[in-house]
């Protein structure tokens, strides 16, 4: 078991958290953009709550959270965000038991 942790260098646990904290924060983008839009992005749905809690989860918690200020998406949705912080924890703790 701990022969697969040697792969999951500094570096590539880093790249994964980039790659989805910048894929949340788009998301967090589109989904303002069509909540926002009444007319046009005709037969278009909006990205999903549960969508983006699944990418929070595989990492993308940063980059939901700075969508969510920047844009001001899911800001009074309370239900919302203690998926987001229990990510946050989750991914921290995973880092400290990695990396310690």
């Amino acid at each position: 078991m701990l022969g697969y942790l040697q792969i999951l260098t500094l570096g590539r646990v880093a790249a994964w958290l980039g790659v989805w904290c910048a894929v949340g924060f788009a998301l967090m983008g589109v989904d303002k953009l069509m909540a926002a839009s009444r007319r046009g992005f005709v037969g278009r749905r909006r990205v999903s709550e549960r969508s983006l809690r699944t990418v929070a989860l595989l990492g993308g918690f940063v980059g939901i959270a700075v969508g969510g200020g920047v844009f001001r998406h899911k800001t009074s949705k309370a239900s919302f965000w203690p998926a987001v912080a229990l990510s946050s924890v989750l991914w921290c703790a995973l880092l400290y038991f990695l990396y310690a």
